[in-house]
């Protein structure tokens, strides 16, 4: 396969994660490598967890994500290609309506994607920490806090 059809084939993965929808944590489960790994290099230290290794943590963190956010719809979503055919960085921000814990939550993203074997074995998420922060802060005022906690 040439490194522009390879390209072509991750980047179709890449956009049905973005558009898979968190209401039905089937479907982006389903675009995951076996052996992912996702990360948030930037989360607030407050986080209990900021790595999911394996099919086993993606699953559950997929499954509790769902129960946190609602109308978790990435827009203005930009793909920017890299010169490995398997990594893209990825720029989103959630539609007006999404929520975390029921609070608003305006975040904006830049994602690294790295797809392998047709699945995505690599999400690193950087966002505005404040943001979730503030947000999980407004939950819990009025007694909503995050699954597991």
């Amino acid at each position: 396969m040439t490194d522009a059809a390879a390209r072509a084939a991750n980047r179709a993965v890449v956009e049905a994660f973005f558009t898979s929808n968190l209401g039905n944590p089937a479907e982006r489960i389903a675009l995951w490598h076996p052996d992912g790994v996702k990360e948030l290099p930037f989360a607030p230290s407050e986080l209990p967890k900021t790595r999911w290794e394996g099919r086993d943590d993606i699953v559950a963190n997929t499954h509790a994500n769902a129960g946190m956010f609602e109308s978790v719809v990435h827009t203005d979503l930009v793909i920017h290609d890299c010169v490995d055919p398997g990594l893209f960085f990825v720029t989103s921000r959630m539609v007006d309506e999404a929520r975390f814990l029921g609070e608003p939550y305006p975040q904006s993203f830049v994602h690294l994607i790295r797809v392998q074997d047709g699945a995505v074995i690599l999400q690193q998420e950087f966002f505005n920490s404040e943001i979730l922060a503030g947000a999980e802060r407004a939950a819990r005022a009025k007694g909503r806090t995050p699954l597991g906690s």
